[in-house]
């Protein structure tokens, strides 16, 4: 395997709503420009044999964390370290016992949150499929055990409730207050993106952000906001503009807001189904998962991809009539 050798350097990268500068890592994951997705780690972390997908970064972007699904069984996260220009072979995380998926370390370092099937003590999912978000604390010893969040973030599905009501399976920040997660609360049509602020124990009643499609039923899922600031990426399923099925999709700030969604281009989008967009702590990465469309709602395995976020030419896209 041909070894990629890291560059790391501490810069100080401002992030929009910050309370205090963060020391951001820039980290080379390739020696060689990217300029057209490639998998990921290939044979190590993106593998034929499983379904790869959901990555994260610990706060010096040298463990990544990403949800594995071999053949007929759950997927559960898995880790993987990156030293001496190699990633290093993924083992289970720690915290991981089930049905488990959608790492977001915040950038702090100080809580890791992620996606479970397991079930919250007390309260038996009485519908079809449930999912909740959980959370991890740092430690001296490392991550505590993991703890449901609270409402009014999750959700237990009532009595014949059906997915994808009151499902959650990932939180986001960029700044350690303000988080974002995508949900179809119960009550409402579609998965809409939401807004709450986390002060250490409590999260605000979750506000939702309108006006990303002009149909609601139009769905806004795993969305990240860029480390600048600058752009809300996310995924949706046969929404205006994209090539049919899973694709990618972003939404530009505004002085409102922001904007209506438009896709993400061909350099990612494509015939075949692509989700999870997600960046390097530094920006300069973008990845995102992809599998080949077999028709007939059958797919192949997914793998993750990435590209250097400058060949997306975001600015771009909002410049086109």
């Amino acid at each position: 395997m041909k070894k990629i050798y890291p560059i790391i350097l501490s810069v100080i990268f401002g992030i929009t709503g910050c309370k205090n500068e963060q020391k951001i890592p820039e980290v080379a994951y390739s020696k060689e420009t990217v300029s057209r997705p490639i998998p990921f780690a290939k044979g190590v972390i993106s593998t034929e044999e499983n379904s790869e997908f959901e990555l994260a970064f610990s706060t010096d972007g040298l463990k990544a964390y990403f949800s594995r699904r071999p053949p007929d069984a759950k997927q559960m996260i898995y880790v993987s370290d990156f030293k001496d220009g190699t990633w290093s072979s993924p083992k289970l995380a720690e915290f991981s016992t089930d049905r488990d998926e959608t790492v977001h370390i915040t950038p702090n370092g100080q809580y890791l949150f992620f996606g479970s099937e397991r079930p919250i003590p007390g309260k038996p999912n009485k519908g079809n499929f449930d999912m909740n978000i959980w959370m991890v604390e740092k430690t001296d010893k490392g991550w505590s055990e993991p703890k449901p969040l609270p409402e009014p973030i999750n959700a237990v599905q009532t009595e014949d409730e059906e997915w994808p009501s009151s499902n959650n399976n990932f939180i986001f920040t960029n700044d350690d207050e303000n988080f974002y997660f995508t949900s179809m609360r119960r009550g409402t049509k579609s998965i809409k993106l939401y807004q709450t602020t986390f002060d250490g124990q409590d999260f605000s009643e979750p506000k939702a952000i309108e006006g990303i499609f002009e149909e609601e039923k139009y769905w806004v899922y795993s969305a990240v906001i860029s480390p600048d600031g600058q752009y809300l990426i996310f995924n949706s399923y046969d929404a205006p503009g994209g090539k049919g099925g899973e694709d990618i999709f972003v939404s530009k700030k505004t002085e409102n807001g922001w904007s209506e969604a438009r896709p993400i281009g061909a350099l990612v989008n494509s015939k075949d189904e692509e989700s999870s967009p997600r960046f390097s702590r530094d920006g300069k990465y973008f990845f995102f998962s992809r599998a080949e469309n077999l028709g007939n709602y059958e797919y192949g395995e997914w793998n993750i991809f990435f590209v250097e976020t400058q060949y997306l030419r975001l600015d771009k896209i909002f410049e086109q009539e």
